[in-house]
This record gives structure tokens, C-alpha cells and sequence, in this order.
């Protein structure tokens, strides 16, 4: 049998848009963080990358993103890891 953690680090899928560029075309602010994320507000943005598809991600700055910016797929913890557990990682989205 293998590891969980070794099956979740050869995972793909979860890497996907990384280094991808694209666009901000929405995005919102979440006012009620939930548990693992520290239970402060951030912002998710609709990002357009260059073949045409979209993708929703978090916001990885403080500042408020604009619609039309720039933005690189890069790697971030995806929330606050309870004792004992995986630190798990994936894509989120800051501006160029």
C-alpha cells in the first residue's frame, strides 16, 4: 500500500496552473474565513488564462486585485494545517 502523502504529492492535478499567466476578469472578497484559513477575509479571483479557459483561485496579495491585471499561477500552503497533519499546497494567484 502507499502513503497518502506520497499519493497527494505525485498528484497533478493540483499543480496544474502553476507558472500559468493570465487575467483577473472577477473576483470577490470572502468576509467569513473558514476554519484552516484563520478565520480571515481573502480574496478569490475568475482567472482567464490564454487559451481561453477559466479558472477560480485565492488571491495570494492583501491589496484589492483589479479586473484586466496580470496575474502568474505560484505555490502557497492552501490553509492552516491541524496537528499532526500534512502541510498541503497548491496554486493560488498574484499579479505580475
Amino acid at each position: 500500500m502507499r502513503s497518502p502523502v506520497k499519493l497527494w504529492r505525485e498528484s497533478q492535478e493540483r499543480y496544474r496552473y502553476l507558472e500559468e499567466e493570465g487575467k483577473v476578469v472577477s473576483f470577490t472578497r470572502i468576509m467569513e474565513g473558514v476554519e484552516g484559513f484563520g478565520g480571515r477575509p481573502y480574496w478569490v479571483v475568475l482567472v482567464e488564462l490564454g487559451r481561453g479557459q477559466r479558472t477560480v483561485g485565492q488571491w495570494v496579495e492583501e491589496k484589492e486585485p483589479k479586473t484586466g491585471d496580470k496575474v502568474i499561477g505560484v505555490i502557497r500552503r492552501l490553509r492552516e494545517p491541524r496537528e499532526q497533519e500534512v502541510i498541503e499546497y497548491g496554486v493560488k494567484w498574484k499579479k505580475l
